[in-house]
């Protein structure tokens, strides 16, 4: 008995086999795991091909908060991370839900904190520009910080830009908010990213 292939069946069975085998050819992306978490083994701005320096978990207190992973040129010292004019993300992947008036504010809690007045009068503007982009966060989500250098930092969320402020002070004031060479969210965070020994 000969079966009849209907043309349109036919077509999806051979799509759905070259899809299968195009995926089972190709290589898999490079990624490190941390905490559990993966994360790219570099990430691309403007071009420039930036790797992975370090990554860890946060907490606070006994909870679990995120992982997070810096990217920054090898060439960049630890001690000049904060500084350098370069290419630069911290990407973190959210491990509990965190609405975005917890953002706003303790991002500006920990601004005060590490900045003088005359430059948290400097970037008032473009902080309340960057803070209203904050949005709610669910478990499993990511926020990426990443300073374009001759243009500005953005904020990214789940890899889509939100917004984008000019100026290398303002990345070094708000990465500073990980990274502060002084009171940092966590030293052991900020320590472990930056590559300190």
């Amino acid at each position: 008995m000969i079966h009849r292939i209907r043309p349109a069946r036919f077509v999806a069975s051979l799509l759905a086999t070259l899809l299968l085998t195009l995926s089972l050819a190709a290589p898999a992306a490079a990624a490190t795991e941390i905490d559990g978490v993966r994360f790219a083994e570099s990430v691309t701005i403007d071009n420039t091909t930036v790797p992975l320096r370090a990554g860890r978990l946060y907490r606070y207190t006994v909870f679990r908060v995120y992982v997070g992973a810096l990217y920054v040129p090898e060439e960049v010292a630890p001690e000049d991370v904060l500084t350098a004019d370069v290419p630069k993300r911290l990407e973190l992947e959210y491990l509990r839900a965190i609405s975005a008036d917890d953002f706003r504010r303790s991002g500006n809690r920990l601004l005060e904190d590490q900045q003088d007045a005359e430059t948290l009068a400097a970037l008032a503007d473009r902080l309340d520009t960057f803070n209203a982009a904050y949005r709610d966060m669910e478990a499993g989500e990511r926020y990426a910080l990443e300073y374009r250098p001759g243009h500005g930092t953005r904020l990214l969320q789940n890899g889509t830009p939100l917004v984008e402020v000019p100026g290398h002070d303002f990345a070094e004031a708000y990465f500073g908010i990980w990274l502060h060479p002084e009171e940092p969210l966590s030293r052991r965070f900020r320590d472990t990213l930056i590559g300190a020994r």
